[in-house]
C-alpha cells in the first residue's frame, strides 16, 4: 500500500471514530439534560440523591468523550497535514529530481548545488532529494552552518567538527577522519548538509573544495569498492542565490568526464508557473479539498497572484485554503 493511500485510509478510520464519538457525546448529553430535568422536579430525597449520582457519571462520560474528541481532531488535522505535505512532495523541481536520480542509480560520491533566490523551497527539495537515497531514513545528515565563525573562516576547524561528528574525538589527521568515513560507508550513508553561503566569500569556497572535499574523495575513492550499496554525498545549499555566479567548476550534467572532486550544479529552482501549478493540482485532486479543485484555474491564478509563484509563499497558500496554519508547520516542513 502507498503512503498516499495509507493516509486516506487512516483519515477515514478517523473521521469514523469522530463520528460515533460525537454521536455518543450528544446522547451523553441529551440524557443529561432529561435527568437535570428530572431532579427538578423529583421530591424524594433518595431519588435526588441517585438522579445526582447519574448526572455526575455522565458528567464524567462527557468529559472523558470531549478529551478524546479534541485528541482525534487534532489527530485529523495532522494526517490532513501530511496528506497535504505528501501531495506537495510531488509539485515543481522535476528536473533537479531526475538529476539526481539518474546520478545514485549509477554513481556512489559526489556533491550538488541546491540553489535558488531566498524562500524558494531549497530545503523542501533537499528532503526530496535525501528521500530518494534508498534507505536515507536512517542516516541523518551532517549539517555544517557557516554562519559559525569558526567554520567559515577556517578549514581546519572544519575538520575538526566533522571528525567529531564521525566520532574521532582527539583531530591528528584527515586520513585518520577519512578511515572513520570509509568504516562508516560499510553499513551506511555519509550524507554531508553546508548552509549559509551567504556568509562566506569564492575564495573560502574554493579553499572548502580544495582542501576538504577533494582529499576526503580521494582518500573514499582509494579504499571502498565501486559496488558499495551506501553513499558519500555532499550537498552546498545556497538560500540566496550566490554561488552559481561564482567562479567554481561546476558540472551541469553526468558525462564521461565528470569526477566526484567537482560538484554538480543542479537546475536552479525558479518561481512556480500556472501550467506547472495546475498540473500539479489536476494530479493532486483525490487528496486536495473539493473546495480547491473546483475550479482549478481560477484557483491557480489567486495563489499565484498572492504568492507572485515564490514556492515557499505557494506552499502556505495551499496550506491556507486547505484550512490548515502554514505557520504550525513551516518550521517543522523547512527543516532536515
Amino acid at each position: 500500500m502507498s503512503y498516499v493511500n495509507a493516509l486516506r485510509n487512516k483519515l477515514k478510520r478517523l473521521n469514523e471514530e469522530l463520528d460515533g464519538l460525537q454521536q455518543e457525546w450528544r446522547r451523553r448529553h441529551d440524557k443529561v439534560k432529561e435527568l437535570r430535568l428530572a431532579l427538578a422536579i423529583e421530591v424524594s430525597p433518595a431519588s435526588k440523591f441517585q438522579l445526582k449520582q447519574q448526572i455526575q457519571e455522565e458528567d464524567t462520560q462527557l468529559k472523558s468523550l470531549d478529551h478524546r474528541i479534541q485528541e482525534v481532531e487534532k489527530y485529523i488535522e495532522r494526517v490532513n497535514n501530511e496528506q497535504i505535505h505528501s501531495a506537495l512532495f510531488r509539485l515543481n523541481y522535476v528536473q533537479q529530481v531526475q538529476l539526481f536520480r539518474e546520478f545514485i542509480e549509477e554513481k556512489r560520491i559526489g556533491a550538488f548545488l541546491v540553489h535558488g533566490s531566498p524562500e524558494h523551497g531549497q530545503i523542501f527539495l533537499l528532503k526530496r532529494l535525501l528521500q530518494a537515497i534508498p534507505d536515507s531514513t536512517i542516516t541523518p545528515p551532517i549539517q555544517f552552518y557557516l554562519s559559525r565563525r569558526a567554520l567559515r573562516t577556517d578549514i581546519a576547524a572544519l575538520w575538526r567538527e566533522f571528525g567529531r561528528q564521525m566520532g574521532v574525538q582527539n583531530f591528528s589527521s584527515h586520513e585518520e577522519i577519512a578511515k572513520n568515513v570509509v568504516s562508516q560507508l560499510q553499513t551506511q550513508h555519509v550524507i554531508l548538509v553546508f548552509h549559509d553561503f551567504d556568509c562566506i566569500d569564492e575564495d573560502y569556497l574554493h579553499e572548502l573544495m580544495r582542501d576538504f572535499w577533494l582529499p576526503l574523495v580521494n582518500s573514499v575513492q582509494q579504499t571502498i569498492y565501486p559496488t558499495n550499496e551506501f553513499f558519500l554525498l555532499m550537498f552546498l545549499v545556497d538560500h540566496e542565490g550566490c554561488v552559481s555566479n561564482w567562479k567554481i567548476q561546476f558540472a551541469n550534467q553526468l558525462d564521461p568526464v565528470w569526477e566526484p572532486c567537482i560538484p554538480i550544479r543542479l537546475p536552479i529552482i525558479d518561481r512556480l508557473s500556472d501550467r506547472v501549478l495546475a498540473s500539479w493540482m489536476e494530479n493532486a485532486i483525490d487528496t486536495l479539498p473539493t473546495k480547491v479543485t473546483r475550479q482549478i484555474d481560477s484557483t491557480v491564478q489567486v495563489i499565484l497572484e498572492k504568492s507572485e509563484g515564490v514556492p515557499e509563499h505557494v506552499f502556505a497558500q495551499i496550506f491556507g485554503l486547505c484550512g490548515c496554519n502554514w505557520q504550525e508547520e513551516e518550521v517543522r516542513w523547512l527543516e532536515l
